[in-house]
């Protein structure tokens, strides 16, 4: 079941006693849980039967003690439990499990970290796929962020433009967060059912020259006076600017343009798959594949490499400023 059929599901009643929500993109994970709190249980009856935890603020026997009890009124509560992944001995609930609570709707909102990831191995993980539904959901890849853009703006009845929906992707990533609230904040200020280019360069904090965006363009057709132009402006910031997050989208460009080299011939449907980039910017790719050979790929991201150990202070040093005469060397 997708993102959305879920979510339409929770809105007409169509739902589990039990659900384990998780993974690595906490976006989803809260979209839900917003759902589940919004059409679950009758306002009149939220005050009794809609109760929220914390992983880190409850222990694991209160939390089955609510779990085990009725609804006040109304024929059902709502148990929503967040930060799951901070509950500790959070195996023990493997025992309400093994006999749920039909009226008790509960909600395990566990998101991934370093430190903490779900193991579906564990029998109360296995419990809940069993008596109810589990959903796992990821990092979504860069190149399906723009469809996902689409969708989400046809909950706002609005349209994008390529060049900007791109732009949004290569400034924000695949941080579906910040999207989320560039896209609300532009619905707030926009007059148009179509979002430009000049909106996300107006209003979402991204220079309209002087960019990532416009920096990879401008190396892929090697464009000297516009890689200088930038770079000066990134070191003239001083207080933000920092070399490796730089050296980094280098090194991402010139390691897919080196893949590239060796898809020669494929589909572009098949090649902006395989880069993982969203289709927009293959063009890019194909302009900077006539002006940078496999070779010269090779050594560009040696170069990076030395690059970033340097500004690192593993081998040698590198002042800021390095980063100019590096970009420069690159596109010789």
């Amino acid at each position: 079941m997708s993102i959305h059929q879920l979510l339409e599901s929770i809105k007409k009643q169509n739902i589990s006693s039990n659900y384990l929500l998780f993974g690595d993109e906490h976006f989803f994970i809260d979209e839900i849980d917003t759902c589940f709190l919004k059409y679950t249980i009758p306002d009149e009856e939220q005050m009794f039967n809609q109760k929220i935890f914390y992983g880190k603020d409850t222990d694991v026997f209160s939390l089955m003690n609510i779990l085990k009890s009725y609804p006040i009124i109304g024929s059902k509560q709502l148990i929503l439990l967040r930060e799951a992944q901070e509950l500790e001995n959070i195996q023990e609930l493997e025992k309400y499990f093994l006999k749920p609570v039909k009226s008790s709707i509960f909600i395990i909102c566990f998101k991934n970290n370093f430190k903490k990831k779900i193991d579906r191995r564990k029998k109360w993980v296995k419990l809940i796929d069993k008596c109810g539904s589990l959903y796992e959901f990821k990092k979504m890849y860069e190149n399906q962020i723009g469809l996902w853009i689409s969708n989400y703006l046809n909950s706002f009845n609005l349209e994008i433009e390529k060049k900007a929906e791109a732009l949004l992707v290569d400034s924000l990533g695949n941080n579906l967060s910040k999207i989320s609230n560039a896209i609300k904040k532009l619905t707030e200020i926009i007059n148009s059912s179509k979002i430009t280019l000049s909106d996300v360069q107006n209003h979402i904090g991204i220079h309209r020259e002087y960019n990532n965006f416009e920096l990879q363009s401008a190396l892929a057709k090697k464009n000297n006076k516009k890689v200088i132009a930038i770079v000066e402006y990134f070191l003239s910031n001083t207080t933000n600017f920092r070399p490796q997050p730089l050296i980094g989208l280098v090194f991402s460009f010139f390691s897919k343009l080196l893949i590239m080299h060796s898809l020669y011939g494929k589909p572009d449907k098949f090649i902006s798959g395989a880069l993982k980039i969203h289709p927009f910017f293959l063009k890019e790719y194909k302009i900077a594949l006539n002006n940078y050979s496999f070779d010269k790929c090779v050594l560009v991201i040696a170069e990076l490499k030395s690059a970033d150990l340097k500004f690192k202070g593993i081998v040698g040093s590198a002042k800021p400023d390095f980063i100019k005469d590096l970009l420069l060397k690159i596109i010789s």
